[in-house]
């Protein structure tokens, strides 16, 4: 395989990974060194800013699809005109980027991006739906968490969580999106045969809503429990969950 074969392909498994909304798979694709700047605005520097800046946008999607309209690569380096789409609340949001890729070629990793687009025309775009987003009340964020829940999409599930967020379920404790998304991707398999039935939410204060659920199958020992969930700026930044006895 050529030098510019192996750039294309880490510039194509990074673009795919942003397309999965799939942070883990994210960092797969990113040096840990990675500089990623959205030109003339100061870089995100080191693989966890990037991540974070992405996540402020991706996480907020409910599809992502990054259309490439025209490709060059030249040893470790890559050119790509794209198209960026975004799905958030129901509406497509679209900005037209010019990327320059830089690819590590030890790791096959990308380490360098320079993004040329029109970040204020973009943030006008959005700034009306991601001012809504983040004013959702517990209630409505909680909600919208447990519909994912019900359909069985890990990544979905873990949508309504902020990055740094924690997840404290018994004497476990997951702290992060990656982490708690690990814990989600369990869930469906966990679920199987069974079904779970959520109970109304209930207010506990301004920032926290709580949740009472029952999972039940054939020939096996019903299971309840509560979650108590902290919101802040539209995200769950905390999830207690109350097991009175034995977990599913």
């Amino acid at each position: 395989m050529s030098d510019e074969d192996l750039t294309r392909l880490a510039i194509e498994e990074l673009l795919a990974a942003v397309e999965s909304r799939d942070l883990r798979k994210v960092e797969c694709a990113l040096h840990p060194d990675a500089v990623w700047q959205n030109v003339p605005h100061a870089p995100a520097a080191g693989r966890e800013s990037v991540i974070q800046m992405l996540a402020s946008i991706i996480c907020w999607s409910d599809k992502v699809q990054w259309d490439v309209l025209s490709a060059s690569v030249k040893g470790d380096t890559g050119w790509y005109e794209r198209l960026d789409r975004f799905w958030i609340d129901g509406a497509e949001y679209a900005v037209p980027c010019n990327g320059v890729f830089r690819v590590d070629p030890t790791t096959r990793t990308v380490c360098a991006l320079r993004d040329y687009l029109d970040l204020g025309e973009w943030r006008s775009s959005v700034a009306a739906v991601m001012t809504r987003l983040k004013n959702r009340l517990p209630a409505e964020v909680v909600t919208h968490h447990l519909e994912a829940v019900t359909d069985a999409d890990p990544i979905a599930m873990a949508a309504d969580y902020a990055y740094d967020a924690s997840l404290q379920r018994g004497n476990e404790r997951h702290e992060g999106w990656a982490a708690i998304v690990d814990y989600f991707d369990t869930v469906p398999a966990r679920l199987a045969g069974r079904a779970i039935a959520f109970g109304s939410i209930e207010a506990v204060s301004a920032d926290q809503a709580r949740v009472g659920w029952h999972i039940s199958g054939a020939g096996m020992a019903p299971v309840t429990g509560a979650d108590i969930f902290t919101v802040s700026m539209g995200r769950i930044t905390h999830q207690l969950t109350e097991l009175p006895g034995s977990d599913f």
